[in-house]
């Protein structure tokens, strides 16, 4: 709850008056809340002695009050106790949405000794941290100057949302760091708070002040980071804030059809979402002679269902233009297209942006005959979204189209432009989905690819001199996940910017290499692999000691560490998607010198033969050559995720893969 500055006021006068120079922090403006002498000389962590800074208080006070906006005032009080604390807390971010204002930032720094350095307005920035399925991220950044261990951060802002409200809002129970007072006050738009708690147990929201109601939680562990750790929502502490709403499905002259979603209800609930999207099913089944024409003749010549569902699939992705995935076009210029009244407007057209792309893959799918359903997704990025236990709308979105192709439920989005034929982006993949009809609705699974969809076929061709320089040529083939992840992050940047981003993957791992003549190929072209092509040149990429030379054939390998570090897990083990590579290189060496140990890695497989490593040495002494072949896959028969409980067989299993592949090669001289 909130400090009364007035009841403080002789209080804090006193300690002005006893305490000298710590008075510059204690007799603030009122919008400050008073600094206590003990946090002021706190030198060591209250809930995590190897801490190195907690939130005294973090505080967030949530206002639907208002039928216009939701807004948020956060404010937080961090003490920095080390080193590491000082680093992690040079720079704030606040990171925020489209459709989200951050304002009245206020920031400052408390010394020990109470001295205060504000932090002006014009220190305060605008910058994009990050990208994903062209979703940008965008943050209000600030330095924070003087800081040093002991002392006190704080900062505060408002956010908000124009025609939002708070049904829906996630609220994080726990944070990546100890805080010794976590707070949320809501005010409802009306009657009291309704939510779901994940993950921990015990906090309700209790009547407050204003009309807010408070949920608190006290000496809050910070959430700790593990390799491969499922998404945070599966295993932070947080809260969805839900309601019972009700929506219009439909309206005619004869009357008016509701919704009720109740959360209480799961069948009530999912019914509810179902019949709020079926008008969009509706739109995408009405029937249209000419979209049927068109997909006849997109179709003309197919064999079999599946045959037509691709040709339906490379008709919309690649004939209609994509203005979601427009490079040249700003927001703005989106905003001014003209409103889409029919998918016969799309078709003529010729243009639109993905959702409609993906309505009219749905409208030609139907005129065919085809059972077609609008697909409302989880997303296995943010959570194993489960529909018995997680009844929230927000926890799944439209995700694509969903087909009965030959009885079996097939899932469609080619309204992402990079999405390959016969996939999802991989969180959707393996997840449960809602397919919603004109008056029906059904729970899916929608299926996980398997390793062989996503592979990275990388080939090289070098020359190892006797001073220990390795150079030469190596291409990249990537399909599947991982080449859709490299094109929605990258297809509309420079050609510059990608060649600097092949350049910094390699010295990642290779810091000497010199890296050039880089090409990137069909970034555009979902149907082809992506390809990365480049010449490089490695100094002291073998160790000569004496006559011998001793190198890492795995070159695509080399530096990398076992991907398991910790002898001791907390967290299950999750994997975003099977995977496979297969390696081809090829190293000439000094024709002065001869193998002198060259003897194969062991092969390395689990006994369900999720996993395998399998390497091939072979040897042309005639004319100095060795052949290096790897076969790496994991995943397959869908199994990406793994109970704590198994760690330490895992760990040990990817302990011997990291040795195989780092295996070393010796060579005599002659």
């Amino acid at each position: 709850m909130r400090i009364s500055l007035t009841s403080l006021l002789p209080t804090v006068l006193f300690l002005c008056f006893l305490l000298g120079t710590t008075g510059q922090a204690l007799c603030q403006d009122k919008d400050w809340r008073p600094i206590t002498p003990e946090e002021l000389q706190m030198k060591s962590p209250k809930v995590d002695p190897d801490a190195d800074a907690e939130a005294i208080f973090w505080e967030v006070r949530i206002d639907d009050s208002s039928s216009d906006d939701l807004s948020r005032k956060y404010y937080v009080r961090v003490k920095i106790f080390t080193e590491r604390g000082r680093e992690k807390y040079s720079k704030v971010d606040i990171p925020f949405l489209k459709g989200t204002k951050i304002k009245d930032i206020a920031a400052r720094v408390i010394r020990p000794d109470g001295s205060i350095v504000e932090i002006g307005k014009n220190d305060i920035f605008e910058r994009e941290i990050a990208k994903a399925d062209n979703v940008k991220v965008k943050a209000k950044s600030f330095a924070v100057p003087n800081i040093e261990p002991g002392v006190i951060v704080e900062y505060r802002y408002k956010e908000t949302n124009d025609d939002s409200g708070a049904v829906g809002l996630s609220l994080q129970f726990q944070r990546d760091i100890p805080v010794h007072d976590l707070s949320y006050y809501y005010k409802p738009y009306e009657g009291e708070p309704r939510y779901q708690s994940y993950n921990f147990t015990g906090v309700k929201f209790n009547k407050d002040k204003g009309g807010y109601f408070l949920a608190q939680r006290r000496d809050v562990p910070a959430l700790k980071e593990e390799s491969m750790m499922p998404p945070e929502d599966n295993v932070r502490a947080w809260m969805l804030l839900t309601g019972t709403r009700f929506g219009i499905a439909s309206a005619s002259m004869f009357g008016i059809s509701y919704t009720i979603k109740d959360p209480s209800n799961p069948v009530l609930y999912w019914g509810g979402v179902a019949g709020e999207w079926s008008p969009l099913a509706q739109f995408m089944l009405k029937k249209s002679d000419d979209i049927k024409k068109a997909a006849e003749a997109a179709t003309a010549g197919a064999p079999d269902a599946e045959a037509k569902m691709k040709k339906l699939y490379e008709f919309c992705q690649t004939e209609i233009a994509n203005t979601t995935f427009d490079a040249k076009m700003t927001d703005e210029q989106r905003a001014k297209l003209p409103a889409v009244r029919s998918l016969n407007e799309v078709l003529k057209r010729k243009s639109s942006s993905s959702m409609y792309i993906d309505l009219l893959f749905g409208a030609m799918a139907s005129s065919l005959g085809f059972d077609t359903r609008i697909a409302l997704i989880g997303d296995r990025s943010k959570i194993n979204f489960n529909p018995e236990k997680m009844v929230n709308d927000k926890l799944v979105h439209p995700g694509g189209i969903a087909v009965k192709v030959n009885d079996t439920w097939k899932f469609f989005n080619p309204g992402s432009r990079f999405v390959p034929y016969g996939m999802m982006p991989w969180y959707e993949e393996g997840t449960m989905s809602l397919l919603v009809g004109e008056k029906t609705y059904n729970w899916k699974e929608s299926p996980l690819s398997d390793e062989t969809k996503t592979q990275s076929k990388r080939t090289g061709k070098f020359n190892l001199l006797e001073d220990g320089t390795l150079e030469g040529e190596v291409m990249i083939e990537y399909t599947g996940h991982d080449a859709l992840i490299y094109r929605l992050q990258n297809y509309d940047e420079s050609t510059a910017t990608r060649e600097d981003g092949v350049k910094s993957e390699v010295k990642r791992d290779l810091s000497a290499a010199e890296v050039s003549e880089i090409m990137v190929e069909n970034v555009d072209d979902p149907a082809k692999p992506l390809i990365k092509r480049f010449k490089v040149r490695v100094p002291n990429y073998a160790q000569k000691t004496g006559k011998r030379i001793f190198f890492q054939p795995g070159f695509f390998e080399y530096g990398e560490k076992p991907l398991f570090s910790s002898s001791t897990r907390q967290y299950d083990i999750f994997f975003r998607y099977p995977w496979s590579e297969v390696d081809n290189i090829e190293i000439s060496y000094p024709k002065n010198f001869d193998l002198d140990n060259a003897d194969l890695p062991q092969i390395v497989e689990d006994p369900s033969k999720i996993c395998s490593d399998v390497i091939e040495i072979s040897v042309d002494r005639a004319n100095s050559i060795l052949v290096y072949k790897r076969k790496f896959h994991f995943g397959a028969k869908g199994k990406i995720m793994f109970p704590s409980t198994v760690y330490q067989p895992l760990k040990n299993l990817f302990d011997m893969v990291n040795k195989s592949d780092s295996h070393t090669i010796t060579l005599k001289q002659k």
